[in-house]
């Protein structure tokens, strides 16, 4: 019993440590919001009374224990606050926000997946080869180039200077899908070129163990072509564990987001949790660190258990 909730009481412990550290963090960080809200003017001693009613009115001006407790009760009762800024909900903030991380995210899993799949397993089959070493040396560039650095070239060239794609904005798929796409396909290639360069990495040493097992051998020896061996033989025990890769990498690629909106100037949750920082407003960055973490825990569990149904011997 202990083994089956042991999942559960791990999403639990680690939610509760993040939403901790982002509360103390935010509060030990130097400057006041209250200051931050008021302006320039907060230095006056005619507004004096307005900065002591916005603290009041957040809370600024009660102890830090008791702000704790309020804040995890609101967080049990499902309640996360109004932005300081901008005085909205902060769940419909991020409602907002939400759906275009998730097609970001999203896109450039589905557009990395294959690339690194057919350069891993062509790469292995062709192990040593000139082929073989171009292709860790691309895939290990990729992992090693900043994505903001490779946005900031993208947008140079193809938005700036071609003209031949927009340089910011997003159109939302319902409404618009070539918009969309044109939109999206900077902002995607971006992110996907790291993951490109990990899952290659990954697939290729997987692929070329599995290539050297002894059942590979014995194929091989029947006469079972390599095209055959390679993609119906050593592709399932190559990719399967690439489900849990993906999971894990999730949470990189939500933190390469908020570069890439930044950049793109996409009006995504990346963007919106950076400009939260930005203006210290501690409802907003609060509920999107705890939606993106209970984001990344909940597909991370969900790659465990997808990979533990594709491999059962996993799960003894």
């Amino acid at each position: 019993m202990l083994r089956t909730a042991a999942p559960y009481l791990r999403f639990f412990l680690i939610l509760w440590i993040v939403v901790t550290v982002v509360f103390i963090s935010l509060r030990l960080a130097p400057g006041d919001p209250a200051v931050l809200l008021l302006g320039p003017t907060a230095g006056r001693q005619d507004v004096a009374e307005n900065l002591a009613d916005i603290r009041e009115r957040y809370g600024l001006d009660r102890p830090m224990i008791v702000q704790y407790g309020i804040y995890l009760t609101d967080i049990v009762t499902g309640d996360l606050g109004n932005s300081n800024r901008s005085d909205r909900p902060v769940i419909g903030l991020i409602a907002t926000a939400a759906p275009v991380t998730i097609n970001l995210i999203l896109l450039s899993i589905l557009v990395a997946i294959p690339i690194a799949v057919f350069l891993g397993m062509t790469a292995a089959r062709y192990r040593n080869s000139p082929y073989d070493i171009t292709v860790r040396g691309v895939a290990t560039l990729a992992m090693a180039i900043p994505s903001f650095w490779i946005g900031l070239l993208f947008l140079n060239f193809f938005a700036i200077s071609t003209i031949w794609l927009p340089a910011s904005g997003y159109a939302p798929l319902s409404e618009d899908p070539l918009g969309f796409l044109r939109h999206m396909l900077l902002p995607v290639t971006t992110l996907a070129i790291y993951l490109v360069g990990t899952l290659t990495r990954f697939v290729y040493t997987e692929t070329a163990d599995t290539l050297e097992q002894d059942y590979i051998t014995v194929s091989r020896a029947m006469g079972i072509r390599p095209r055959s061996l390679l993609f119906r033989f050593a592709a399932r025990n190559s990719l399967t564990p690439m489900i849990i890769v993906v999971g894990v990498e999730i949470g990189t690629l939500i933190g390469g987001a908020v570069i890439v909106e930044e950049v793109f100037g996409l009006p995504g949750l990346g963007r919106l949790l950076l400009n939260a920082v930005l203006g210290r407003d501690y409802p907003l960055v609060q509920g999107c660190v705890l939606a993106i973490t209970v984001a990344v825990i909940l597909l991370n569990l969900l790659a465990e258990f997808i990979y533990r149904r594709l491999n059962p011997q996993a799960a003894e």
